[in-house]
């Protein structure tokens, strides 16, 4: 069964970026902390008002009971009385002032007009003259208090029919709450609109702050890896800023930290696909690119340089007889006496089996011949002890000079082979 990988999804779906995203915050929170805002100083100026208005209310409440009392005590009549509501009522333009007699007065004394059917339509007044019991509320435009007025020792001088805590009447008083409304609003609106624009302040640094050590960096890091894939240079690093959060700084750190493994894993890799994995030398792709690049030179600039082939004598039976293993010990010797014998601007590389190749640039033929001789020496000097017995190495080599060996990689090669096959049969007739 094929393994399933598990995706893990993080963010939002869609083409939302991370400015866009805190510029989305920072107007959703500013709109939503004003619209807050309004809605309490909006809720307070009413609580204040009603508040006010309730207290007004019960204050001139107070002031007619003393002063009612203060006149019925030296016997003052019903045209007394009214004119003290009167004048109540002009120092208090904007209020409504009125003393409503209770059913028992009204009978001992003459009704009032109109009062009779308000008794019976008030159902505010007919609770406060049954219960006696103050009463504070709003109908929207007046704050309305009513303070019922209870028969006292006093009051049975003159009311003959009543008894000790009875309601003699209700006084009704209303406030306007628009009355108070606006030296509250006075008060309320500049200290709401320094409110708002401390919170703009508070929440415009808040976005400056975060754009600038969260989204800014975060933005520069997305940039840059988006740079970096797209010019395929992994050797740039990210500059991480010193008063970036820890979690950007981690992050950014971590990067670089994954773009060292990068490219220390692409020059490994280069090296595993420009290096025999045996004996380490250069494989052969590699020597055929450097050998084609120097005959390319060689042409413009007239560079001279040579091509060695070097074929180990005698290698198959060593395979044959002692194994893999150390035919490929003796691969690795040869490998490490190559290198150990060439400069460091030539090219020794492994390009077959027991075959081997050096792109040598002497400074004459007679150089790349004094070569082939140490490389040679260097060869024979290998040598594998196998038990009781000592394996030791040979090998031929070939030599073809640019241009005079051709003016083509393959022709260069062709040559190098050639000669190497030349000495080879040298070589064996010598044992022969």
């Amino acid at each position: 069964m094929p393994e399933h990988k598990k995706t893990i999804r993080i963010g939002l779906p869609g083409r939302l970026t991370i400015g866009r995203l805190l510029i989305t915050v920072f107007v959703s929170g500013l709109l939503v902390s004003a619209a807050s805002v309004y809605l309490a100083f909006t809720t307070y100026r009413m609580g204040a008002v009603r508040t006010l208005a309730d207290a007004d209310g019960q204050r001139i409440a107070s002031l007619v009971y003393e002063n009612l009392y203060s006149v019925m005590r030296k016997g003052a009549n019903r045209g007394e009385l009214d004119d003290l509501v009167h004048h109540i009522q002009g120092h208090l333009t904007d209020y409504q002032v009125a003393i409503v007699r209770a059913e028992p007065v009204a009978k001992q004394y003459g009704e009032r007009p109109g009062q009779a059917e308000w008794r019976q339509t008030d159902l505010v007044l007919a609770d406060v003259l049954k219960n006696g019991r103050d009463f504070s509320g709003t109908d929207g435009r007046w704050q309305r208090y009513l303070l019922p007025v209870k028969v006292t020792g006093e009051c049975l001088t003159c009311h003959s029919v009543a008894h000790l805590g009875d309601i003699n009447g209700v006084i009704d008083v209303r406030v306007p709450l628009n009355a108070l409304e606006a030296p509250i609003a006075a008060l309320a609106y500049p200290m709401m609109y320094l409110v708002l624009g401390l919170l703009f302040v508070l929440l415009l640094v808040t976005f400056l702050i975060l754009r600038a050590l969260v989204s800014r960096p975060i933005q520069d890091l997305a940039l840059h890896v988006n740079d970096l894939f797209t010019a395929k240079d992994y050797t740039s690093r990210l500059h991480v800023g010193r008063v970036w959060p820890n979690e950007v700084r981690s992050l950014a750190v971590g990067f670089n930290r994954l773009m060292r493994q990068v490219r220390s894993s692409q020059q490994r890799l280069a090296e595993i696909s420009l290096r025999d994995p045996l004996t380490g030398l250069f494989n052969r792709r590699h020597f055929d690119a450097v050998l084609e690049r120097a005959v390319a030179e060689g042409d413009s600039e007239g560079h001279a340089f040579a091509v060695l082939l070097i074929d180990l004598d005698r290698f198959k039976p060593i395979n044959d007889q002692y194994g893999h293993a150390a035919g490929d010990a003796l691969l690795i010797a040869v490998g490490k006496a190559l290198m150990a014998n060439v400069r460091e601007s030539e090219v020794p590389a492994r390009i077959g089996g027991d075959e081997f190749a050096v792109l040598a640039f002497p400074s004459s033929p007679e150089g790349a011949i004094e070569l082939a001789h140490r490389l040679r020496t260097a060869v024979a000097a290998c040598t594998l002890r196998l038990g009781q017995e000592q394996v030791s190495a040979a090998c031929s080599i070939g030599i073809s000079v640019f241009p005079d060996g051709g003016l083509s990689a393959s022709d260069l090669l062709h040559a190098a082979d050639v000669a190497m096959y030349e000495d080879k049969q040298t070589r064996k007739r010598a044992r022969i």
